[in-house]
């Protein structure tokens, strides 16, 4: 009887050995994987060749901070997949430092594959580029076409190369976005909304059919500010007038019709560009200017540049920069485009108990969210200056209604003149299903202990009493809000009550209003930071700390896809800012709201970029 299992035992065994054999294969290739990879770190340097230039050519977006794991940037470097963005941190510090590096002789500048980023983003880029070629170095810059955005960086540049099917295409700046009142109505679904500012508008897309006239006036006077930024640097790039670039922009279908489609010729004629040729006539160019042949042109990449030039300190004292990067939520588990509360006061409370750090910058970009979670956060900073530590808050695209709750916990506030900041105001949104349910023929019915039991519930109508007594909460939210910015900034409270209002103000604007301490971005917050930490130049290190991640790194590693999959269906494919359209900070407001939550909130929706 065994001679018949005697096939199945021999197989068992040749399986339990090709097992066997198959995982000392895997293993014997992750322990040689992670030798070289250690062998590489230190024995590997790179250096900058003589008489080279820097290319510098983004992939993706612009951004302040990692948003992603390292789990999810190592899964992508193995399957091949290009950076999701590049990092304005270092494009600023390469450039910097190659105005002043004798090896550089020029900046390539190839924006083919740029997605773009908001007008602060780009504008702080752009200005190193001015300082660069302000060294007397030039700037070569190619792009097959020329965004609205790719064009700011590129006006920048000595020369300018596009080929003759290339467009630059300015438009200007819009702010539109999705109004569903007309459908929820057709749907049956009510949402109830209570809100405190004449221009607190990010609940319109749901309670009325087009934008407010209040709305109009906020939205365009930031609009104006940015555009008026965009026009200087152009004009300043190209040695233009601003009436000129603006003129191109107004009367572009008109000028194409004129030059009979000829977008390249068009360009050039504008002094938009300064040549017609294609990517291999630019790569001539580059390497004329250098003196060397174009299959032996002497160049070193951004993230190369950065590892070779890396600075060493041995100063212990550091000034820790922290990201808050996203919409503000409640809760532990960190998502791209959100910033969880109990994550980052975690971050923050570590940092103030960290003896080295003797300063902290925060890195804000964000629209606001949640007040409870603004409210968290902003004790957590109170914390590290009550630990004497001076805190900064350096201001990117947004800064504006929750996060500028929380900024004013900080000693000082700065924001660039384009910066979105302040909307100082507070609103709740209700959505109601009960006239959906009666179209549907569903009922909904049962019995509760007291009369407030089912106040809240989505599936029958709200009373009245309910929704004052919610628009009092609300008013008295607002009066903490408004009471907090005036206390915190020494501004009159009358005054605070007058500029609040739930709107949002330009960088510029808010520095006139008192709202922040200075124009200026991460640099001058550094410094600002160093000098009331009273450490001298040279004597501390910056470490600029990675958005928080959740504590249990194996599930994140193993359910890696699927959190990828909510993230996609809470706040769509590209939940970076100003990349996020109405429609998905609406899915992001409703599902974080519960749909119960007091939020401080700026939506951005922008077109033309």
């Amino acid at each position: 009887m065994r001679i018949l299992f005697l096939p199945f035992i021999w197989l068992g065994r040749a399986l339990h050995w090709l097992r066997i054999g198959v995982l000392n294969l895997l293993t014997l290739a992750i322990l040689l994987f992670f030798i070289a990879f250690l062998a590489y770190k230190l024995f590997y340097h790179v250096a900058v060749p003589d008489d080279a230039a820097l290319l510098i050519a983004p992939q993706g977006s612009l951004f302040y901070s990692q948003s992603e794991s390292w789990q999810s940037r190592a899964l992508n470097h193995l399957e091949g997949r290009k950076p999701a963005g590049v990092s304005i941190r270092q494009m600023v510090q390469a450039i910097d430092y190659a105005s002043t590096d004798a090896r550089i002789h020029l900046l390539e500048l190839n924006l083919s594959d740029f997605s773009g980023g908001s007008i602060t983003q780009i504008d702080t880029v752009a200005r190193a580029l001015q300082r660069f070629r302000a060294h007397g170095k030039p700037i070569y810059a190619y792009a097959p076409d020329y965004s609205q955005d790719a064009y700011l960086l590129a006006a920048q540049a000595n020369h300018i190369y596009m080929p003759k099917l290339g467009t630059v295409l300015i438009t200007g700046f819009s702010t539109r976005g999705l109004y569903f009142k007309g459908l929820l109505d057709k749907l049956g679904i009510t949402v109830y909304s209570f809100r405190q500012g004449k221009y607190k508008s990010a609940m319109e897309p749901l309670t009325l059919t087009h934008m407010s006239k209040s709305a109009q006036v906020e939205n365009a006077a930031w609009l104006k500010v940015w555009w008026d930024t965009y026009l200087q640097n152009v004009a300043k790039g190209r040695g233009l007038k601003t009436a000129q670039v603006s003129r191109y922009a107004d009367q572009l279908p008109e000028l194409l019709e004129n030059y009979q489609g000829n977008a390249a010729e068009l360009a050039l004629k504008q002094g938009l560009i300064t040549r017609i040729g294609d990517e291999h006539a630019f790569r001539e160019a580059v390497a004329a200017a250098l003196k060397q042949t174009p299959k032996h042109i002497k160049k070193i990449s951004l993230h190369a540049y950065l590892a070779a030039t890396k600075p060493s300190t041995t100063a212990n004292a550091k000034i820790a920069v922290i990201p808050i990067d996203g919409m503000l939520v409640t809760g532990d588990t960190p998502l791209p485009g959100v910033v969880a509360a109990q994550a980052t006061i975690k971050q923050l409370d570590r940092v103030g108990h960290e003896a080295s750090v003797k300063a902290v910058v925060l890195q804000v970009n964000s629209p606001g969210g949640d007040v409870n979670a603004a409210q968290a956060i902003r004790a957590a900073i109170l914390r590290i200056r009550k630990a004497h530590k001076p805190v900064i808050v350096s201001m990117g695209t947004l800064g504006a209604s929750g996060a500028y709750w929380l900024s004013t916990a900080a000693v000082r506030i700065y924001a660039h003149p384009t910066t979105l900041t302040a909307d100082i105001g507070v609103f709740a949104l209700f959505p109601n299903y009960a006239g959906l349910l009666k179209k549907l023929g569903i009922h909904y019915s049962g019995v509760a202990t007291t009369r407030n039991a089912n106040a809240l519930s989505p599936f029958s109508p709200m009373g009245k009493n309910v929704q004052k007594a919610l628009q009092a909460v609300v008013d008295n939210t607002y009066a903490d809000f408004v009471n907090l910015v005036a206390n915190a900034r020494h501004i009159p409270l009358s005054k605070v009550k007058h500029d609040a209002q739930g709107r949002a103000w330009s960088g510029l604007d808010a520095y006139h209003l008192g709202l922040v301490n200075a124009l200026g971005g991460m640099p001058q917050a550094i410094q600002e930071a160093a000098k009331l930490a009273k450490l001298a130049k040279g004597k501390y290190q910056v470490q600029y700390l990675p958005q928080p991640t959740p504590a249990n790194t194996i599930p994140q590693w193993s359910n890696m896809w699927s959190l990828a999959s909510l993230r996609d269906v809470i706040l769509g494919e590209n939940p970076a800012l100003p990349g996020v359209i109405p429609v998905e900070q609406i899915r992001l407001l409703i599902h974080e709201a519960h749909p119960y939550a007091l939020m401080a909130y700026l939506p951005v929706g922008l077109q033309g970029q």
